[in-house]
């Protein structure tokens, strides 16, 4: 929605051109001088109503520290209701349940009187007491990304001094400052920062100085290993000395990445397995009635012999709860578990859980009652959710990456489909309308070898100005920093295509004048509209949903502020200009001209505009990855509702506008190639081919 003091002045230029129009044409004129006259007083009035670009310049306004408490304390309740959900869909109450252990393994100084050893629930209390720089490092799925979301709940049900909020370090890139990475990440998961009119233009900015963040940075071990110890030095250099923060990683990277002891002064500990006792009363709790018979032998092997590979997998928090899962909603016994020459290894019980926990989860049916946040919208075979998500896991490795952005899934689609599609639909869509606008002057064959050649060389230009990222229609004051060149390109690359496309319209149905002047004024519009598609002001924290529903949004507003436009253009140059003088093949009254020259210019504007806003969105480009991919059989037709299913069912995780495979042994499991249970070279084929 746009912010009232830009929307208000905005809507009433528009009213106030559209009362010129209309007395104009009621009364008539068809002066050139009068008609630069009157274009020349609205143009002035632009920036004295502070929606032109001349109020683009003015400075943003700094945050008072009313304004950035108040940012604060929205920001609480944010985090706190996004994560309190996550918590309930990652079903990680259980791991309040599990009995994890842990041990310190560098203690920087004895002042911090730390517990040498304890419970989960400890660590997290004694954190909650005295925030302070914190590694944690364990084997994979100890239980490391579940504590950070318990460790920031208990942190906001505390209200300490400072904001825990998590956050992936992998995104972090070492030529960026970690403040300054710190305040991107918070503007992009929390878009509403940026509401200057209501926190100022630095309150984003001034949490950070003001350290009243507290950053639960999750996976180390998920960056490049060259990059791992560049983010300790810098964690070392720019926060260990007064800024507490949490790190997680995998104990091998921990320890290579800080084999020249870069972090420094940093406590850190080691999250344990399990004790076989505290597992088998685990599942013990779990199970239903009818299969305790079943689950008795199992447990009493698990107790029994504690170093077997069936003790070392169960004792796993990850491995845990797979099992767990598996065995709820599988008909098959966990006896099975005990077949030695089935599972002789560790690795060969931790593959079948991986791979059995998909079918188990996807078995659930769409709840009918009372809303939750795991109610599904609908049943998903099993075999089509386990080919989806191998496809999606491989398309993922492939990338190098454990972050699903839905506005990424294009890469998996060959380019000659994307050039197909923009060559086949621009030229076609544009032959139609030239057809339609020159057909009114009698000239049908010009319209539409001029929509074809248009509509080709558009493509062309187009095919460079693509968004990287979903974008949000706001009209907003221009930052300094966006009078760069690249910024410049971009917003005249859009001037210059509907300069040239309304000014050569105008010019060959008109005059070469007024093609001049129509041409400036489709510049301008088709400027701003790509000036004001930026990802800003969202009234709730990013999401894969509502930042796709903000990228059609930008397109519907680019689409209606070029039906205005044209709407408006065309009433003057039917009602004012006169087209019949040019060759119009109906004679009509001035009014039913202006008319039919508005009703032409709403589609030519709304068509035009809307097709170059649409061409160039993410969305275009998931609708492509989308039906291709479905066409190919690799992901379902509903790719979204099926991703919001997957993370209700606790398959996939949200941080922010991405989806993350619940766990990266998840990932890294179903992206390798087996035939007869995941579909997998199929998705390597589509990816790699």
């Amino acid at each position: 929605m746009w912010r009232r003091r830009t929307a208000y002045p905005l809507l009433l230029w528009l009213a106030l051109a559209a009362i010129i129009a209309g007395a104009w044409i009621r009364f008539g004129s068809s002066d050139l001088t009068t008609v630069l006259t009157i274009v020349s007083t609205l143009v002035a009035l632009l920036p004295v109503m502070k929606v032109g670009p001349l109020s683009w310049l003015a400075p943003g306004r700094q945050s008072t520290q009313q304004q950035i408490d108040d940012a604060v304390q929205v920001l609480v309740v944010e985090v706190r209701n996004q994560w309190d959900e996550e918590a309930r869909r990652r079903q990680l109450q259980e791991a309040r349940q599990m009995p994890v252990r842990w041990q310190v393994v560098d203690r920087p100084n004895d002042r911090l009187r730390f517990p040498p050893a304890g419970q989960l629930p400890r660590l997290i209390d004694e954190f909650v007491g005295q925030p302070r720089p914190l590694v944690v490092i364990g084997e994979p799925g100890s239980g490391k990304t579940g504590l950070c979301v318990i460790l920031t709940l208990d942190l906001l049900r505390e209200a300490s001094g400072r904001l825990p909020v998590p956050l992936q370090i992998a995104s972090w890139d070492p030529d960026e400052n970690l403040d300054d990475w710190l305040v991107r990440r918070l503007l992009e998961d929390y878009p509403f920062l940026g509401n200057e009119a209501r926190f100022g233009a630095t309150a984003c900015r001034e949490i950070v100085t003001q350290r009243l963040v507290l950053p639960i940075l999750d996976g180390l071990d998920e960056m490049p290993a060259e990059l791992r110890p560049v983010a300790l030095r810098a964690l070392d250099d720019d926060w260990s000395a007064d800024r507490p923060f949490v790190l997680t990683c995998r104990t091998e990277e921990f320890q290579a990445a800080n084999a020249q002891n870069l972090l420094v002064g940093v406590l850190v500990v080691r999250l344990r397995p399990l004790e076989p006792q505290a597992a088998a009363t685990f599942l013990l709790d779990a199970a239903a009635d009818t299969r305790l018979e079943e689950w008795e032998p199992v447990l009493a092997d698990l107790v029994e012999h504690s170093s077997d590979e069936l003790a070392q997998t169960l004792t796993n928090p990850l491995m845990l709860a797979l099992a767990r899962t598996v065995y709820e909603a599988e008909e098959v016994s966990p006896r099975e578990l005990l077949d030695r020459r089935r599972f002789p290894r560790q690795r060969d019980v931790e593959e079948y859980l991986l791979d059995r926990f998909i079918p188990s989860a996807f078995r659930t049916r769409p709840h009918r009652g009372v809303p939750s946040p795991t109610r599904v919208s609908r049943r998903w075979d099993p075999v089509v959710a386990q080919r989806a998500l191998a496809f999606l896991a491989a398309h993922l490795q492939s990338l190098g990456t454990h972050d699903l952005a839905w506005w990424q899934l294009s890469s998996a689609v060959p380019r000659a489909v994307h050039q197909a599609v923009r060559v086949t639909v621009g030229p076609l869509s544009c032959g139609l309308l030239g057809w339609v606008i020159f057909g009114l002057f009698g000239r049908p064959h010009l319209g539409v070898t001029f929509g074809l050649l248009v509509g080709f060389f558009a493509v062309l230009s187009l095919g460079r100005l693509r968004a990287r990222r979903p974008r949000r229609f706001v009209p907003r004051l221009l930052r300094r920093a966006e009078l760069a060149p690249a910024f410049l390109v971009r917003d005249l690359g859009f001037g210059i295509i509907g300069a040239l496309v309304g000014g050569l319209i105008v010019g060959l149905l008109f005059s070469v004048g007024y093609g001049v002047l129509i041409g400036l004024f489709y510049g301008l519009v088709f400027g701003l509209v790509r000036r004001f598609t930026e990802p800003t002001e969202p009234k709730e924290p990013a999401s894969p949903s509502n930042v796709l529903r903000s990228d059609r949004s930008t397109v519907l507003y680019g689409t209606a502020l070029g039906g205005a436009a044209g709407a408006l253009v065309g009433g003057f140059l039917g009602g004012v200009v006169g087209a019949e003088q040019y060759g119009l093949i109906f004679q009509l009254s001035p009014l039913l001209e202006g008319l039919l020259g508005a009703s032409v210019g709403l589609l030519l504007g709304a068509a035009g505009l809307g097709l170059m806003v649409y061409t160039t969105s993410a969305w275009s480009q998931l609708v492509v990855a989308r039906l291709w991919l479905a066409y190919r059989g690799w992901i379902p037709l509903r790719l979204m509702a099926f991703l919001q299913d997957a993370h209700k069912l606790g398959v996939l995780r949200q941080v922010g506008p991405l989806y993350q495979f619940r766990h990266a042994l998840l990932q890294e499991r179903l992206a390798q190639p087996e035939p007869t249970s995941r579909g997998a070279p199929e998705a390597q084929t589509a990816i790699h081919g």
